[in-house]
């Protein structure tokens, strides 16, 4: 399969300033985030049915949800388990929780592979949701990653809006749970509030202070999740958070299959997902969450690979590439060819074909325009303009069964 992304991607001038890992792993956020989203539930079975699309599409690693707080989110974590044995999952606990050793202790007993302990570390809501002082904060992060490192062998801290915090207090955040035992820390914007260079001047300043690997999580508030998750990779993050068509809490996260698709094919960074399955996977979560896939959504909408201007239908026609950097089977997509106004003999000729209906050259010039507007024949190898009209599908249906 050939693909017409743009050789400046890669050009040494452009790439000198990236500092990608030589593999990054995807961590997907949609059982637990993408419950958070409005109006979105998810029961066992539908859990389960998402969780093994996401590893028959080749997501690294999964975050399960809250097992200390929800007993379908624990039957998850054992059943992904049983399932697939090799596959690692996350649990989420709340350790500003009075019963955050609980939570510890019910994540451990899930059989999850790490253990994600998350505080607030802003001072936003430090002050005004948790009522605690940075000491209080500081004093309990290193209190639950002491605690959770003597149950399990993988503890991840996650400091939540870090976009918000003070700098130096995030940083003795980071010091003091690494020094704790933490293997694995988190830059979370979780407001939205970040932007690309603000995203990589966090990303490149927690990899020098915490030194071990850093885990991002970014929201879309202003449309920027994505951007910012590869702005972070590109600065050093390891693991990337993110979720099915982006689904998740106010206006979601960087969806996953952008973020796999954009890695791999424009940045060349191995993600390890099978690009091929991302249209049947986000079509299983829209289905689940009971939400529509946008026509419009980038890799998995019905309309990413749809063509409507008549040179653009030609232009597809004597090579995708002209048109298209990648073909849409890329990600288990297909090409659409819309009809309307911009229309011409081109377009229609390849809707009719989509549509398993033949008809000579003839009688489509006949169904484009009144007889003073027809387009002159051309020569073999030219391309044919046709006039812009208003075109009728069922129209052009009814005239091909005739026709036939």
């Amino acid at each position: 399969m050939k693909f017409a992304v743009s050789a400046i991607n890669t050009d040494p001038a452009v790439r000198g300033g990236q500092s990608f890992a030589p593999q990054v792993v995807l961590n997907d956020c949609t059982l637990r985030e993408g419950e958070q989203a409005s109006e979105v539930n998810f029961d066992l079975d539908a859990r389960l049915r998402i969780a093994e699309a996401l590893h028959d599409a080749g997501i690294a690693q999964v975050q399960a949800g809250y097992p200390g707080r929800s007993e379908t989110d624990f039957r998850t974590i054992v059943e992904i388990r049983k399932r697939f044995p090799s596959w690692t999952v996350e649990a989420v606990t709340q350790v500003f929780q009075k019963d955050w050793r609980e939570q510890i202790d019910r994540a451990v007993d899930s059989g999850a592979d790490w253990i994600d302990l998350i505080y607030p570390v802003s001072d936003l809501r430090l002050s005004i949701v948790q009522k605690v002082t940075r000491s209080q904060m500081l004093v309990r992060a290193v209190e639950a990653v002491d605690y959770a490192c003597s149950r399990a062998p993988n503890v991840r801290f996650a400091p939540t809006d870090t976009g918000r915090a003070d700098l130096a207090f995030l940083d003795s955040v980071y010091k003091a749970v690494v020094a704790a035992g933490a293997k694995r820390v988190t830059v979370a914007d979780t407001v939205g509030a970040l932007h690309p260079a603000a995203t990589a001047f966090l990303v490149r300043r927690a990899v020098a202070v915490a030194g071990v690997p850093v885990q991002v999580h970014f929201h879309d508030d202003f449309g920027l999740a994505l951007a910012n998750t590869v702005a972070a990779a590109e600065a050093g993050a390891t693991i990337l958070d993110g979720t099915v068509l982006g689904v998740g809490e106010r206006a979601g996260n960087a969806p996953i299959e952008e973020l796999a698709a954009s890695l791999e094919l424009l940045y060349g960074v191995p993600t390890g997902a099978k690009l091929e399955r991302m249209s049947a996977l986000a079509a299983l979560v829209a289905s689940v969450s009971r939400i529509e896939v946008p026509p419009h959504k980038a890799i998995v909408g019905s309309h990413a690979f749809a063509h409507k201007l008549d040179a653009h239908v030609m232009g597809v026609a004597l090579g995708p590439a002209a048109y298209e950097s990648v073909p849409p089977e890329t990600f288990g997509n297909s090409r659409h060819i819309g009809l309307g106004r911009l229309s011409g003999r081109n377009a229609v000729s390849a809707r009719l074909r989509q549509l398993g209906l033949t008809v000579d050259d003839d009688a489509i010039v006949d169904l484009l325009a009144d007889q003073e507007l027809r387009p002159g024949r051309a020569e073999e190898g030219e391309i044919v303009s046709a006039p812009h009209v208003w075109l009728d599908p069922v129209r052009y249906a009814t005239m091909a069964r005739v026709a036939d």
